[in-house]
């Protein structure tokens, strides 16, 4: 991810959700929406997302808040709780192609998401 990428970016982000705050610490940068809609039939029905851009990385990481219950009301599979600036989140194992040129990061997000509409 490039600055360039992540300013462009930024700004449709901003605008389609609320509360989007970003910090740097070294060379990372952090984007955190205070509250992102889960797909139909989760709980809660929305979750705070964090999103780590690194120098070079090919896609941000993207992580969401512990709590979140399926359609089925199971816990999502393929996920871990990790601490990131000294706050819980969870990290789940999807991968969902993405190329910056073709998609924004908005479609990134939404993509991510869906994962949680699969009833494991």
């Amino acid at each position: 991810m490039t600055t360039e990428v992540l300013a462009g970016d930024l700004e449709d982000v901003k605008q389609q959700y609320t509360s989007v705050k970003v910090a740097t610490n070294g060379l990372l940068n952090y984007v955190r929406i205070d509250s992102v809609s889960l797909p139909k039939g989760c709980t809660p029905e929305s979750t705070p997302v964090l999103l780590v851009l690194r120098p070079g990385q090919a896609k941000p990481e993207i992580y969401v808040k512990p709590g979140i219950k399926l359609g089925n009301v199971r816990d999502p599979r393929s996920i871990s709780t990790v601490t990131i600036e000294g706050e819980g989140w969870l990290q789940f194992s999807y991968q969902l192609n993405w190329d910056p040129s073709q998609h924004s990061l908005v479609q990134f997000i939404e993509g991510a998401l869906r994962r949680f509409a699969k009833n494991e």
